[in-house]
């Protein structure tokens, strides 16, 4: 990390600070509301990536003691998942949701996993670990993929749920500006020596996820704020 420059290092600090502050409040009102803060599907990504990035292909450091970190807040969060899933999924039996849940799990995993290696393998998009991208552009691939798909899920549960249980508009702002800090890095210092494992300039799909995770923050933003004034809750008073 001591390679990069400077301002790229304190963007991506920054992105994780606000990415732990959503962390640790989505724990906060899982044990407040008792109920999951986190959609499923979003979980399970989530999970896959901090565990395979810390134990599997670690980062370096000092993202790996992040990773390490966030992968302790996801098992949490799981604990709040695992305990209170009935809420979102009332039409389920535990017989039969367990084994659906780890065939979720499963799916995701192997999804973040197979993105990894294939990326180290390839030749194509920069993606080649033989220019020195040790870990490739993997990380990146599936971080931001996952990130724009947490974006669209978080829209769907305060949809889904029409409460804002588990979620707090603390959490809708700490996410989107942890996003926001997290495109900067690769906007402002495309790929070059100094910085492996960002995009090319040129490249379309990063763009296309920085743009949708932002849509997306933003209406969830919108959406938890105008449910808290629905539920006669003041918003900026629920952490």
């Amino acid at each position: 990390m001591e390679s990069y420059p400077s301002t790229y290092i304190l963007l991506a600090a920054v992105s994780g600070l606000f990415w732990t502050i959503t962390y640790i409040l989505i724990i906060k009102r899982g044990f407040q509301d008792k109920i999951h803060g986190m959609p499923m599907w979003a979980l399970a990504m989530n999970i896959s990536w901090e565990f395979i990035y810390s134990f599997v292909t670690p980062s370096p450091m000092p993202q790996l003691i992040i990773n390490i970190i966030w992968f302790s807040f996801d098992i949490v969060i799981l604990f709040h998942f695992l305990k209170y899933w009935k809420h979102d999924f009332p039409e389920f039996k535990a017989k039969f949701f367990y084994p659906f849940y780890i065939l979720v799990q499963a799916t995701a995993f192997l999804g973040v996993l197979f993105i990894q290696y294939d990326c180290l393998n390839s030749g194509v998009m920069n993606l080649q670990a033989s220019e020195g991208y040790t870990l490739g552009m993997g990380r990146a691939y599936s971080a931001f993929g996952m990130n724009m798909l947490m974006s669209i899920l978080y829209v769907g549960l305060i949809i889904k749920r029409g409460s804002v249980a588990g979620q707090s508009i603390y959490i809708a702002i700490a996410k989107l500006i942890g996003t926001v800090f997290a495109d900067l890095p690769f906007i402002l210092f495309p790929k070059s020596q100094l910085t492996p494992g960002s995009p090319n300039s040129d490249e379309l799909l990063f763009p296309y996820m920085y743009g949708v995770i932002l849509i997306f923050d933003i209406i969830y933003v919108v959406l938890v704020f105008k449910r808290c004034k629905k539920e006669g809750i003041n918003p900026w008073k629920r952490l």
